[in-house]
């Protein structure tokens, strides 16, 4: 009797997305957060020394909104607990902007990161199956940003640091998660993308983005097993290799005036707590209280991120680190939440402990120097890998399908050229 076997996927992805459980994202969705981000990076590169001419950040919300309302309509919500928490989270900062009256388009600006949780507790339990997209989607952006680089530093300056999107800031964020989430799926070269990373890191001259590589090296090491010694060998020399590119951009940018804003942000963050009590620290001010009026003039380099209303009020924003923005609007409770939901969420889809980490670290790195998860270029790879994670359980629908499908004769290459 002739050996019986499996028949072969006839797309990557999909033998995951037959044994996995969960509800399959709709492959439209997903072809077309490639298409475009593919076609965004296309037309920037030809804008060698200035950012992208595409609202990215409005581009990128939109998919996200567009992926929340599929599965608030034809997806399965398991996170109810999650939900429920947030709604009442969500519930107390309405009903403390209705004493403050802000400007509404502040308002919505300052709370992004809780429309970011909620879809990432509305993701639980779906699962992208095309994850041959992304691979080919992280070596298309880093590799296109890291080409703008090189166009840029030819025949504009050293001096420049244009992005592919955005500031070097907020995409080296994505462009790192997005290549730690490729790599815990074994994308092909995957190693070969982290060190053309590094070399993109270096041109941007990016001090977060400088930490987040280094956050990434230490991923890709601790997750990578090998037992040819020449490769353990490149690992023991990796973490070395990973430092010098910190020490290289800090070097550059020493004399820089950055450092010293920091530092300003910080010290008017001190003199607009200093009275606080305890209730406040743990919950902060009402959403959102502006500044004082000292505060804000001696911020005044920062004006166009004074309030929309045009009235010469200033807002958390102006302080720039999400960190410092997040404990002023919210206390140590809204850091917490910030920190430990999307943490809770990544785990209760299966997501390594690793992975988790990684993502984590990256996102409090941005958060120190400028929006972390109140952007979608944070935002964006935490979704993917609770998206792309095995779920907890198989479907009882699959693992009935599963037993009860005959198995097939084994034909090699059969579906390699559909």
């Amino acid at each position: 009797m002739p050996r019986q076997w499996q028949t072969a996927s006839a797309r990557p992805g999909a033998d995951a997305t037959r044994h996995t459980g969960g509800v399959e994202i709709p492959i439209w969705l997903q072809r077309l957060l490639y298409l475009v981000l593919l076609g965004s990076a296309l037309v920037s590169v030809v804008y060698v020394g200035e950012f992208s001419p595409l609202p990215m950040t409005a581009i990128l919300d939109a998919w996200v909104l567009l992926l929340a309302g599929w599965i608030f309509i034809r997806g399965r919500i398991i996170a109810n607990l999650t939900l429920v928490f947030l709604a009442a989270y969500i519930g107390t900062r309405i009903v403390g902007a209705l004493s403050e009256q802000p400007p509404l388009e502040d308002l919505l600006q300052a709370h992004r990161w809780l429309v970011y949780l909620v879809v990432f507790a509305m993701a639980h339990g779906h699962r992208w199956s095309r994850t041959d997209l992304l691979h080919r989607l992280a070596w298309w952006l880093i590799g296109l940003a890291t080409l703008k680089s090189i166009l840029t530093a030819a025949l504009v300056g050293l001096d420049e640091r244009p992005g592919l999107f955005l500031e070097n800031n907020f995409e080296l964020a994505l462009f790192t998660a997005l290549a730690a989430v490729v790599h815990r799926q074994k994308a092909p070269h995957r190693f070969l993308l982290v060190l053309l990373l590094g070399v993109l890191t270096v041109l941007s001259g990016s001090r977060s983005g400088a930490f987040t590589y280094l956050v990434l090296v230490a991923y890709t090491l601790w997750s990578t097993r090998s037992s040819d010694i020449f490769m353990r060998y490149l690992s023991a020399l990796a973490p070395l290799a990973g430092l010098c590119i910190p020490w290289l951009i800090f070097r550059e940018r020493a004399g820089e005036s950055q450092v010293i804003d920091r530092v300003r942000f910080f010290e008017v963050l001190q003199s607009e707590t200093a009275g606080w009590g305890w209730v406040q620290r743990l919950f902060g001010t009402p959403p959102i209280t502006p500044l004082s009026a000292g505060a804000c003039e001696e911020l005044s380099y920062y004006e166009e991120l004074f309030s929309s209303a045009g009235d010469g009020q200033c807002y958390s924003v102006i302080l720039h680190s999400f960190v410092m923005r997040l404990y002023y609007d919210g206390g140590l409770l809204a850091l917490a939440i910030a920190l430990l939901i999307p943490l809770i969420i990544l785990r209760m889809s299966r997501v390594p402990w690793s992975l988790s980490v990684a993502l984590m670290g990256i996102a409090t790195i941005n958060s120190l120097s400028v929006s972390g998860l109140n952007n979608p270029y944070v935002a964006l790879p935490i979704l993917l890998a609770v998206l792309t994670a095995p779920t907890a359980v198989k479907s009882s629908s699959a693992v009935q399908a599963s037993r009860q499908s005959p198995s097939q004769p084994f034909v090699p290459l059969e579906g390699a050229f559909r």
